[in-house]
């Protein structure tokens, strides 16, 4: 039997599957991107990673293909002295669709990364 705490921890990383299933699959819009689709979705993110200011919102689009998304910061945070952020990511590519939100925190050699 988990303790109340595990308990709860293991409920929230399995609430949280799906979101992430749904992002990171090979179904998800990402693993249909094609020619400048990364290229453009990854400025986007760092243009929103980087920014100060939270609200910060980033669309991107490539005419080629017709893949798109938007990324927008939702708050800024610290998880001891590590910068972080919360964003919200939505993308299309190839008739799919997918969004939800994540966190990433910036590691000590300035290289954002996903975080839990």
């Amino acid at each position: 039997m988990l303790k109340p705490g595990r308990l709860a921890l293991a409920l929230l990383v399995f609430a949280g599957l799906p979101v992430v299933a749904s992002n990171l699959t090979g179904d998800a819009p990402m693993a249909h991107f094609k020619g400048k689709d990364q290229a453009l979705y990854d400025a986007a993110l760092k243009a929103v990673l980087e920014s100060d200011a939270d609200g910060t919102a980033r669309s991107w689009s490539n005419p080629e293909t017709k893949a798109s998304g938007e990324v927008k910061s939702i708050k800024s945070f610290t998880r001891g002295e590590t910068r972080c952020r919360a964003v919200s990511i939505s993308n299309k590519a190839q008739g799919r669709t997918s969004s939800g939100d994540f966190n990433f925190c910036r590691s000590t050699t300035g290289k954002w990364t996903l975080a839990s």
